[in-house]
């Protein structure tokens, strides 16, 4: 099983949008059926398809993106308003996921027959009149849809006798995986009333690796068409220039950022307009933080007032209830500004609007933060950061194509073999294997009671110990199958967390793999890391650091990337030119660190650099950083999670991590008075060292 690679589409120089190429882009006669890479976001795509003279159903999955496109287009459009449907809660971590969204249809199809008043017979009503509407004015009908509602659409068009005169455009389509961790069942119904429609146009700037397409029967034998743009074409292909640096926790550098806004301290720029230069003030900061909880907590310790946020995030009663419970009635969520709207001065983004939001800011930076081991925080690089990326619209902004990605990698405790997690795969899919033996066998009237069963595990367990899902497409037949969505997903988070995330260099690496940066900065330590990670010895490591001939802003990132190994410790304690002088032999230069390192100073400023008030650490991730640190300085104390009582006011408390539950964690509330001065002054250097980096 394979998808079908076809010629690319060939942009010609000067167009910026697909919309521009006009009958050119549909003399390509494509597919009926296919799979289309925009390879750019923001090309225009979804604005061909509502501009264009063709009749297009626009599934999206989010609906928040779909008001928006009704909000740019008015009664051009029909937005598709389904009462039933339930907001997927897409940024935050769910452990009980699925719960009855498959039910949305069958609870559809059953008040039909309650009378005009029904969600069915509204929508059938309003879609007949706006189809009427858009014959009587000779213009094509543009309805805008949720992968949710899709099914209803497609029964009303059918029952109408017009549903072959439609093109079903799958706009974001690899959201179709990435969601299926919280809605398996409804993408497995979804896919499924894809394949019934005689044309779908698959669409994504960032689709699915062709590795988790081809493991997946519902994509076997699409056609595969790219959008070539030419990487020549410096007018459109703007490469971005991306900050990529280490932290040790979303919530405090989100705040320490959110501090410096709120003292005034903005990045400034100079653009020539009219022919005058003018100082531009970036005043406005979006933050990519996919968490409800986070982002309240934010807001709550920097005491954010409501008319300067703006909260993007899944529009669920349980979302706006936590927001308005913890922060106040005036708080609510959101929406996408309109073109010419000024926006807050901090708009917090959840995945919700990761892909498809227009943001039209004449002066917005990005800030994204990634923690591969919380999983609702985890950034797919290959995925969501060119997305999130692609949201600032407009050119006019200097930080347009700028943005500072935070992130934390893989911490120990969660990284996990390639053959133990090969052995749980295989022990999920022989137990599905044995359910669905067991359904087969099993007596005809007793099938419908054991896969009610079945469906009820999928939706109590979240596929935690199998992949049986249970279609319910074929009317009132319930019919046990493997979720392959789920089974890919679950391989794709794997890679995700232990392998693009497994250390500094890695998500380095796979940062400017996906993106190919145009920074000359990041491209210097590109290219050293990338030499760095080759070496084997000491001697060669430290050598070419030293040697290497980095900037000093490069060698500023280069050691937040290398972290507290031995070697950026060494290089940081005495130089590159005394290194030189020692020959870069490891005996000498710790010889010469033995007077250095074993000093009360060293050790005290190495320690309140690392650690900060506000965290909570379970005690393993504490001896760990501990042990790391002493080893870095040749400290030879066997490291404690009490050592920080030394230096720090902590108290004992418990968090939750995935996978392992509730465990004894310190939380650091106060710093030692002897230790106040240099924990201050050290703070300021580090932050000193953000703003340059």
């Amino acid at each position: 099983m394979a998808i079908i690679k076809l010629n690319d589409i060939i942009v010609p120089r000067g167009i910026r949008y697909i919309s521009e190429m006009g009958s050119l882009f549909r003399f390509y006669k494509l597919p009926v059926k296919c799979i289309i890479n925009k390879q750019l976001p923001g090309c225009g795509f979804t604005e061909y398809c509502i501009g264009g003279p063709e009749n297009v159903i626009l599934c999206s999955p989010r609906k928040m993106l779909l008001k928006n496109k009704k909000d740019q287009h008015g009664k051009d459009v029909y937005l598709v308003v389904n009462e039933l449907e339930k907001e997927v809660e897409v940024d935050k971590d769910l452990s009980k996921v699925d719960k009855s969204r498959s039910q949305i249809f069958v609870e559809t199809l059953k008040e039909m027959v309650h009378g005009k008043d029904t969600v069915y017979n509204r929508l059938m009503n309003e879609i007949k009149d706006y189809l009427g509407e858009r014959k009587y004015l000779g213009k094509p009908a543009k309805i805008l849809v949720t992968y949710d509602s899709y099914r209803i659409v497609k029964d009303i068009l059918t029952s109408l006798g017009v549903f072959e005169g439609f093109y079903t455009v799958i706009d974001e389509f690899q959201t179709i995986l990435h969601d299926s961790k919280f809605k398996s069942s409804t993408e497995l119904e979804f896919l499924y009333h894809l394949h019934q429609s005689h044309n779908a146009l698959f669409v994504s700037a960032t689709p699915m690796l062709e590795e988790y397409l081809n493991m997946l029967d519902e994509f076997d034998g699409l056609p595969y068409i790219n959008m070539n743009w030419g990487k020549e074409d410096s007018t459109r292909i703007i490469k971005p220039n991306l900050k990529v640096l280490s932290m040790k926790s979303t919530g405090s550098k989100a705040e320490e950022i959110i501090r410096t806004y709120k003292e005034g301290d903005f990045e400034r720029c100079i653009r020539i307009i009219n022919g005058y230069p003018k100082e531009i003030i970036s005043d406005e900061a979006v933050l990519y933080v996919n968490s409800v909880n986070h982002i309240i907590s934010i807001i709550k310790k920097c005491d954010l007032k409501p008319e300067e946020v703006n909260i993007l995030c899944s529009d669920t009663p349980d979302n706006l209830k936590r927001i308005q419970r913890k922060l106040g009635k005036k708080f609510t969520i959101g929406e996408v500004p309109l073109r010419g709207v000024k926006p807050k001065m901090f708009t917090f983004c959840t995945r919700t609007v990761y892909l498809g939001a227009d943001f039209y800011s004449l002066c917005a930076r990005s800030f994204i933060f990634s923690d591969s081991n919380i999983d609702s925080l985890a950034v797919d690089i290959s995925e969501d950061l060119p997305q999130i990326l692609g949201r600032q619209r407009l050119f006019d902004n200097p930080w347009k194509n700028n943005a500072t990605f935070y992130y934390r990698p893989t911490c120990d405790y969660r990284k996990i073999g390639q053959e133990e997690f090969n052995k749980e795969i295989e022990r999920k899919k022989k137990a599905t294997s044995d359910l669905l033996r067991s359904f087969e066998s099993a007596p005809n009237d007793a099938k419908l009671t054991l896969a009610e069963t079945y469906q009820k595990m999928a939706k109590s367990f979240s596929y935690k110990d199998n992949y049986v899902a249970v279609n319910e497409h074929s009317g009132s037949v319930l019919v046990p199958v493997i979720n392959n969505l789920v089974l890919v997903n679950e391989i794709r988070a794997f890679r995700i967390q232990q392998y693009d995330y497994k250390d500094r260099f890695t998500v380095f690496s796979s940062v400017h793999a996906t993106l190919d940066t145009n920074d000359l900065i990041n491209q210097e330590v590109s290219g050293f890391l990338n030499e760095y990670q080759e070496l084997k010895t000491y001697y060669d490591k430290i050598k070419l650091l030293c040697e290497y001939g980095l900037s000093e802003q490069s060698i500023k990132i280069v050691l937040d990337q290398l972290g507290g190994d031995e070697i950026a410790s060494h290089y940081i304690a005495l130089g590159p030119e005394r290194l030189k002088k020692l020959y870069y032999n490891k005996t000498n230069i710790k010889k010469e660190l033995g007077i250095v390192v074993f000093s009360k100073e060293l050790l005290v400023n190495t320690i309140l650099s690392r650690f900060t008030i506000g965290d909570k650490i379970p005690n393993s991730d504490i001896k760990d950083t501990l042990g790391n640190l002493y080893e870095s300085i040749n400290y030879t104390a066997t490291p404690k999670a009490t050592d920080l009582e030394e230096y720090f006011e902590v108290k004992k408390c418990k968090i939750t991590i995935s996978e392992k539950g509730r465990v004894n964690a310190l939380e650091i509330i106060g710093i030692k008075p002897e230790y106040s001065t240099v924990y201050n002054n050290l703070k300021i250097i580090n932050k000193e060292n953000d703003i340059l980096n």
